[in-house]
C-alpha cells in the first residue's frame, strides 16, 4: 500500500529526486509511519524562511511558508509539519523536533528554549537551522515529505540589562558625581541579572532612580540631557516606599522612597525587573582558618566584628595559621552565596575591595602576627593594620561579675576564648544591675564604663569601647550573648531572643 501512494506520486508530479534522511526523529506522530522512512523531495515544495521575529511579540510566531507541488493527484494533501531545528554555529548539538501549523507558525516558548540552552538569554538575533518535513496524505496513507533547509532569524524574549547600574537619590546625589554603583558578579548579565548596593541613609523619606550605564557614558561623552535619557529605572508611583516591588524604565518613570533612616541592602534583579530593600542590623561574623570554617549558624558564630559605626566594623586578634577569612551579615550565616570577602581569592594585600559575589578569602598580610581587620561597608573596602605591641598581656579568663552574682569572684559568668585575646559568653542570664569585665577572676585588671557607676547603659550602647579599670556599667535583666577583646577593650551585649 505505501508504494502504491509513492509510486503515483512519481507519476503525477515526476519526482526528481529522493534522499534519506536517518536522522529524522521516529518519535513525531504520524499516520502509517515505519522506522527510518525516506524523506521525499517534490518538485514545488519548497520552504522559505518568513522575516526574522521576536519571540516577545507573540505566543506563536510564523517562521516559514511553503508552496505545494501542481499537479497532485485528487485526495491527496500535505499534513502534520514540523521542524528539526538546529542552532547555527554550536557543534554537537542534536536537532531539536519543533511542532509547526500549515501556515508555518511555532510556538514562541519553543524557539526560546532552544536559544537560551545554546546561546543564553541576551536579547539579540540569533540563527536557527531548520528542515522542514510534512506528511504527504492520500486515501490513509502517509510518505514523509521534506525539502531544503531554511534558516530562521528570531530574538529571545528578554529585558534590556546594562551592564551595570547606579543609584542616584537624596542620600548619593542626582548625577554622576555622587552616585553609586552596584554590585555585580563577573558573569554576564543575562546569567546572572541581580545587581546588590549597602546603602545607608541618615534622614527619612529618601528618594532614589536608578541609572543604567548607557546614561553614564551619554553624560561623560557630552550628550545633552544624556544622564537622564531613556532608560531611567523607577517605579510607577512616585514615593513608593514599598521594601519591594516592581521596576520600570518606560514610560514615566517616578523616584521611590525609602521611609526610615537605617541601613539598607538593596538588589535588583533586573531579568524580571524586580527591586528587594531589607533593613540591615549591622551585625557581621567572621568565618575562617579562626574559627575552622564552620559555617553552622549555631555554633559558628564565635566571630563577631567589632563595630565602629554602622558602616565600619573590625576585628583585632593574632591571626594565624593560614590567616584567612570571609564575613557574613549575621541574617545570612551559612549561606555562602551572601559572604563578603575579597575580589581576589588569597590576596594578603594590605588593603583591597570588599564583594559579595563571587567572594574570596582575604588573608593578613603577615600570618601569626596581631593585626585588626576593617571592613568599610560604606566604600566597599577592607584593610589591615598591624599592632605596634605584638605582645599584649594575656589573660588565664575573662568574666563577667556584677549585681547578677552578687559581686562574687567565685561565681563569675565566664567567658571562652575564642581568638587570641578575644572572649565570647552565649546566653549569659543576668538581673538588672551593674556590672564589668575582669581578668583572673581579680580585681587587679578590669574593665568597664566611664564617668559615673552605671553611666554606660548596654541597653542604649550594646556595643562600644570600654575603659581600662573604669566604673561600672549597667544592663537591664535580659539574657545575652557577650563578646569582648582584651586588647582594645570593645564589647558586643547582644540580646538573645
Amino acid at each position: 500500500m505505501k508504494k502504491i501512494l509513492f509510486y503515483t506520486l512519481l507519476t503525477a508530479v515526476a519526482l526528481t529526486t529522493v534522499s534519506c534522511d536517518e536522522d529524522f526523529n521516529e518519535d513525531v506522530a504520524a499516520p502509517q509511519t515505519w522506522p527510518q522512512e525516506e524523506a521525499i523531495t517534490l518538485p514545488g515544495f519548497v520552504a522559505t524562511a518568513a522575516a526574522p521575529v521576536d519571540l516577545a511579540s507573540a505566543d506563536s510566531v510564523t517562521v516559514f511558508a511553503y508552496t505545494t507541488p501542481a499537479n497532485l493527484p485528487e485526495g491527496t494533501t500535505i499534513d502534520n509539519f514540523r521542524l528539526e531545528v538546529t542552532p547555527d554555529g554550536v557543534e554537537g548539538v542534536k536537532a531539536i523536533t519543533v511542532d509547526a501549523s500549515a501556515n508555518g507558525k511555532v510556538t514562541a516558548a519553543e524557539l526560546q528554549k532552544i536559544i537560551e540552552d545554546n546561546y543564553g538569554k541576551r536579547p539579540v538575533e540569533r540563527t536557527l537551522n531548520a528542515k522542514l518535513y510534512a506528511n504527504l496524505m492520500k486515501e490513509g496513507q502517509a510518505s514523509l515529505l521534506t525539502c531544503d533547509p531554511i534558516a530562521i532569524k528570531a530574538t529571545p524574549e528578554a529585558p534590556v540589562i546594562s551592564s551595570a547600574y547606579y543609584l542616584v537619590g537624596d542620600m548619593a546625589g542626582w548625577d554622576a558625581k555622587g552616585m553609586l554603583k552596584f554590585n555585580h558578579s563577573s558573569k554576564d548579565v543575562y546569567e546572572d541579572p541581580v545587581f546588590t548596593l549597602m546603602i545607608t541613609t541618615a534622614a527619612d523619606n529618601q528618594y532614589w532612580k536608578i541609572i543604567p550605564q548607557e546614561n553614564v557614558d551619554a553624560d561623560a561623552a557630552g550628550d545633552e540631557n544624556g544622564f537622564w535619557q531613556t532608560g531611567v529605572v523607577g517605579v510607577a508611583l512616585d514615593g513608593d516606599d514599598s521594601m519591594s516591588g516592581n521596576l520600570i524604565n518606560t514610560a514615566e518613570v517616578k523616584a521611590a522612597k525609602i521611609a526610615k533612616a537605617g541601613m539598607y541592602s538593596l538588589t535588583l534583579n533586573m531579568m524580571d525587573y524586580t527591586y528587594t530593600l531589607k533593613e540591615i542590623v549591622p551585625e557581621y561574623y567572621i568565618v575562617g582558618a579562626m574559627q575552622r570554617w564552620n559555617s553552622d549558624a549555631e555554633r559558628g558564630k564565635t566571630c563577631m566584628l567589632y563595630p565602629q559605626s554602622k558602616m565600619i566594623h573590625s576585628y583585632t586578634t593574632q591571626f594565624k595559621d593560614d590567616a584567612n577569612l570571609k564575613l557574613w551579615l549575621g541574617s545570612d550565616f551559612g549561606n555562602w552565596a551572601a559572604c563578603y570577602g575579597a575580589a581576589d581569592d588569597g590576596s594578603n594585600a594590605v588593603s583591597g575591595t570588599l564583594v559579595n559575589v563571587d567572594a574570596g578569602a582575604a588573608v593578613c598580610p603577615e600570618k601569626g602576627a596581631f593585626y585588626t581587620f576593617t571592613a568599610d561597608f560604606s566604600s566597599m573596602t577592607y584593610t589591615w593594620t598591624k599592632l605596634e605591641n605584638q605582645t599584649p598581656k594575656a589573660y588565664t579568663t575573662i568574666s563577667l561579675i556584677g549585681a547578677f552574682n552578687g559581686w562574687d569572684q567565685a561565681t563569675n559568668a565566664d567567658l571562652k576564648e575564642v581568638t587570641p585575646h578575644n572572649w565570647v559568653g552565649s546566653a549569659i542570664a543576668l538581673t538588672e544591675g551593674q556590672l564589668k569585665f575582669c581578668a583572673n577572676d581579680d580585681w587587679a585588671d578590669s574593665w568597664g564604663g566611664t564617668g559615673n557607676d552605671g553611666d554606660v547603659n548596654v541597653a542604649d550602647q550594646n556595643s562600644g569601647k570600654t575603659v581600662y579599670n573604669g566604673k561600672n556599667m549597667f544592663a537591664p535583666a535580659g539574657t545575652y550573648n557577650v563578646f569582648f577583646n582584651d586588647i582594645t577593650g570593645e564589647y558586643v551585649f547582644q540580646i538573645v531572643e
